[in-house]
């Protein structure tokens, strides 16, 4: 991945040919609005005032560059759409990073909004934009020269600079789960992911444990250990920790680490489901990803997190439907599909977690289609409103939204079984993420929960917006927001 830098316009563009210009509206109502004079901008109007094919659409790219004449620069403008929003921002820079791969590119920061927030969105949308999984015949961008050129009295405005660190964190980390998740299973299988995850951890100063399966069940993870079984690949749990003051609960985070999902003995039979279940770890990603960009920022807190880690695979060893599963508060639950697996290695987390005194729970995880809410948003159940208000608080203000869905007891009798105290799944009803998270709200008990499905959202199946098809690190930057915003009203505190 190609660096990306801040600097004042015109040294900005020292090294880089072509200025990638915001513009709003479309038609002789086209306008240009970046933050500081361009030379040749007039000339950019013109022709894209006389060009039919030129959109208004938010993150649309002009099918045109005007060249400089002379020292001038090259030309090319991404569009805002009709608002001026530090989303609007976020879209139109990662459309426009994409579109300009193999290239060097200075972008121009935008006028009518805030230079902070613009700096952040920029940021974070020129690396979205610049990722390409291993293996991709587009050029790598590895040596292209990116710059992010802002007026003259930004470049040593604390507030503009700080944000323009918190973007780069974010786009970095939400490229580094994207990678992760493309990566096939055969280069990502759990021991190996969990050395990863754990590598990095050690860089950052967290504590990082890796349980191999005789460790796990000594902590009494039984769903772990048993949807791991009929793997060549045994599984494993890593827990994270950050540094935490005497007498402060941490937060604890889960993240689902399948690093493919098979089905076990229920296999799946639908050709394109199995195909992307790659993807099955994107949760555990996620969350480790969130707390690495938290502590490169210096604003972790106090977390613990756990992450188990699997392959769910068919074979003369697997778990079988009618299996009982000992979990670390003791519940059992009873295995009715051993394709319902991520929950089983969930409730393993949200268990022990408990056991540790944690003062809220987020789990993270492919479970189903993320609550019928489509590509662009991942749904979330929760126990406790005050926790989910933070957490979708924070989804907005990252740009990666989530929708919040129902959590009724009354379909708690539709995992009733007669020898455990729960099922995995329902017999006489069809498995959504609505019995998912019913499953998963037992071992949250009374501490403040949030499930956060991510099933739709971690990898999407075609183009959609000014996301190419594939990973997305979703939800990374809203976990990130989250951490971010506990930090600050820690230190107000």
């Amino acid at each position: 991945m190609s660096g990306l830098s801040l600097a004042a316009f015109p040294a900005a563009r020292d090294n880089t040919r072509l200025l990638v210009v915001p513009v709003v509206g479309e038609g002789d109502a086209l306008a240009a609005v970046p933050a500081f004079a361009v030379p040749g901008l007039d000339r950019l109007v013109t022709a894209l005032q006389r060009d039919p094919r030129v959109s208004a659409e938010a993150g649309s790219v002009a099918p045109v560059v005007v060249a400089g004449a002379g020292e001038d620069p090259d030309l090319m403008a991404v569009s805002l759409g009709d608002e001026r929003t530090a989303d609007a921002v976020r879209d139109a820079f990662q459309a426009a990073a994409s579109e300009t791969l193999g290239r060097d590119a200075c972008f121009v920061l935008p006028a009518g909004i805030d230079p902070a927030a613009a700096a952040r969105a920029a940021a974070e949308g020129i690396l979205l934009g610049r990722f390409r999984p291993e293996g991709s015949s587009d050029p790598d961008g590895e040596d292209d020269t990116l710059v992010l050129a802002v007026p003259a009295e930004h470049v040593d405005d604390r507030a503009v600079t700080s944000a323009f660190a918190t973007g780069l964190a974010a786009g970095r980390t939400a490229n580094w789960v994207r990678h992760l998740v493309e990566l096939p299973p055969s280069r990502l299988w759990p021991e190996r992911l969990a050395d990863v995850i754990a590598t990095r951890a050690r860089e950052l100063g967290l504590t990082a444990e890796v349980w191999d399966r005789p460790a796990m069940l000594a902590e009494g993870f039984g769903g772990t250990a048993a949807v791991g079984v009929g793997s060549a690949n045994g599984p494993r749990v890593v827990v994270l920790k950050t540094p935490r003051p005497p007498g402060v609960r941490p937060l604890g985070l889960a993240g689902k680490g399948m690093t493919f999902d098979a089905g076990g003995i229920n296999l799946k039979r639908d050709l394109h489901e199995i195909h992307r279940m790659k993807d099955d770890m994107a949760g555990a990603a996620a969350v480790a990803g969130a707390l690495f960009a938290a502590a490169e920022l210096g604003l972790a807190g106090p977390v613990i997190a756990v992450l188990p880690m699997a392959e769910n695979m068919p074979s003369g060893a697997a778990q079988r439907p009618g299996d009982i599963i000992t979990h670390p508060d003791g519940q059992t639950s009873e295995v009715v599909d051993t394709d319902c697996e991520g929950r089983l290695i969930l409730a393993d987390a949200l268990a022990w977690l408990r056991r540790q005194g944690v003062s809220g729970l987020i789990d993270v995880g492919t479970l189903t289609d993320g609550g019928g809410v489509g590509p662009l948003l991942w749904g979330a159940w929760s126990n406790d409103d005050a926790l989910a208000e933070a957490v979708f608080k924070a989804g907005a203000a990252a740009g990666e939204p989530g929708w919040r869905l129902p959590l009724k007891r009354q379909y708690r009798a539709l995992l009733e079984s007669r020898v455990a105290d729960i099922a995995n799944a329902p017999l006489s009803h069809a498995d959504i993420g609505l019995t998912a998270a019913t499953f998963l709200s037992a071992f949250a008990g009374d501490t403040p929960w949030v499930h956060i499905d991510n099933g739709s959202s971690a990898f999407l199946e075609e183009d959609i917006g000014v996301w190419e098809e594939g990973a997305t690190g979703s939800p990374v930057r809203a976990l990130l927001q989250l951490l971010i915003d506990r930090a600050g009203t820690a230190s107000a505190a």
